[in-house]
């Protein structure tokens, strides 16, 4: 059952100390009500959008890592990074891995990854086994740069399936529990969530669904209906499993993506898998021109009303062309662009004018327009500057309770207020793995002045 705003404002307020609905009260108060950016306008924000493909983690080329945020992507999907189905990787190519990690840290984007081998199969057991010892390491070091890990090494473009191959090829239960163990604990302590292409697997990897018998698919499980850190322990592995889907929007089924014996089993995993995307990180690309059972399904509202329903993350920017480029002749591409993911807008914020030392309050009232939310939690602290000297202020805010369509407001009170005089007041966003860097940091939908800061206004300290 959908909940109201009025409950997700309440259950925010018991969280995170935040309260719905509430004007600044009493006097002594500066108020601000920041314009919002256009609907269309595309805001560049990490984790979240259209991704690029033409990174190669085992060839990387300096000057395309550093255009990715130019070309207006915050994340790369290494499509032509294969790994060699007849050996291990040598120390030079582990090396050169490490350097393909550093350009991207150094070039401001995160990663989408999956590890493969073809895109006809993959490798003998042994072999892929031997390269999940040689690359976890590797991977668990540079976490702070990946999105998503994707599970990957089995079948045919690592996608866990066989079907067609010309080549070596798993798609088998035990393999599929084997890398998922293995990428699970390579990441434990880590907010990557890993990312699976068929929802059943997932259920059949928690061991949710019994598969055992022949013919008809059973219904899916309930559903993930939290964040892995406030869930109990029993259920925190599920909620560490996302979903991809990299035939989106191309069939009934999405080309294979959800069972369809007996037929009503196609709407219940995709219920199942929209219902968890609510909280896990979702995304992929389509594969097709358009749905070829149902080709308006793709196509102006309707997908845009889909797209919101399966709480869309991410997408690829290049596939499938004939797709995008409906979208563009059908005037919803920007629309797409702009609310993947999501879309954080400051309604208003206020804050009391104290003198030095004393305590004063600070509110904010945010909106989120995207098709998701955010997902990760990020560390949200005041910033007072004065000239040369900046003083901060931790507040506590979880900006991930602001779901899709939905408005909360945050409220801090007892801040200490900074020695007298004017400082410029605004909110950072930073993503706790990398607090330093400003393009890892997100601004909100405003027309604000923004350098990894949101500035507000000014605070006037007596």
């Amino acid at each position: 059952m959908r909940k109201t705003a009025a409950t997700l404002a309440l259950a925010a307020a018991l969280w995170t100390g935040c309260t719905s609905g509430q004007a600044p009260d009493g006097g002594g108060w500066t108020a601000v009500a920041p314009a919002p950016l256009p609907p269309g306008q595309n805001v560049l924000n990490p984790g979240r959008g259209f991704f690029t493909t033409d990174v190669d983690l085992f060839h990387p080329d300096a000057e395309v890592y550093a255009s990715v945020q130019a070309r207006g992507h915050t994340l790369a999907y290494p499509y032509e990074t294969w790994l060699p189905a007849d050996r291990d990787l040598t120390e030079g190519e582990l090396a050169t891995l490490q350097r393909g990690f550093d350009l991207v840290r150094a070039s401001g984007f995160k990663l989408i990854l999956r590890f493969r081998y073809s895109e006809n199969g993959d490798a003998d057991w042994g072999r892929i086994q031997r390269h999940l010892e040689q690359l976890l390491p590797i991977v668990r070091r540079n976490a702070d740069v990946i999105a998503v890990m994707q599970a990957g090494f089995l079948g045919r473009w690592g996608e866990w399936h066989c079907w067609e191959a010309t080549e070596v090829c798993h798609e088998g239960a035990a393999e599929k529990a084997y890398v998922l163990d293995r990428l699970l604990d390579a990441l434990a302590g880590t907010d990557v969530p890993v990312a699976v292409r068929y929802p059943a697997d997932k259920a059949r990897y928690l061991g949710d669904v019994d598969f055992s018998g022949e013919g008809d698919v059973p219904p899916p499980p309930d559903p993930v209906s939290g964040f892995a850190d406030e869930l109990p322990a029993a259920r925190r592995k599920r909620a560490r499993i996302a979903h991809l889907n990299d035939c989106f929007l191309s069939s009934a089924n999405d080309v294979g993506t959800y069972p369809n014996q007996p037929p009503e089993r196609v709407a219940e995993w995709r219920g199942f898998t929209y219902a968890e995307n609510a909280f896990l990180v979702f995304g992929g690309e389509t594969c097709e021109a358009e749905d070829r059972d149902d080709p308006t399904r793709a196509r102006g509202a309707r997908a845009l009303a889909e797209l919101e329903r399966a709480h869309l993350d991410y997408l690829n920017a290049d596939y499938h062309p004939g797709m995008l480029e409906r979208w563009r002749r059908d005037g919803i591409y920007d629309a797409v662009a702009a609310r993947m993911g999501y879309r954080l807008v400051v309604e208003e914020a206020a804050w009391t004018a104290p003198a030095a030392g004393e305590g004063w309050k600070f509110r904010m009232s945010v909106r989120n327009d995207g098709f998701s939310r955010l997902k990760r939690r990020y560390d949200v602290a005041l910033v007072l500057r004065q000239g040369d000297r900046t003083v901060e202020r931790p507040l506590g805010f979880d900006l991930r309770r602001v779901a899709p369509g939905e408005r909360l407001t945050f409220a801090a009170e007892g801040l200490t207020a900074p020695p007298a005089g004017a400082w410029r007041l605004g909110v950072a966003v930073r993503d706790p793995a990398l607090p330093d860097r400003a393009e890892y940091a997100i601004r909100f939908a405003n027309d604000l002045d923004y350098g990894g800061v949101n500035w507000l206004g000014r605070l006037e300290v007596r």
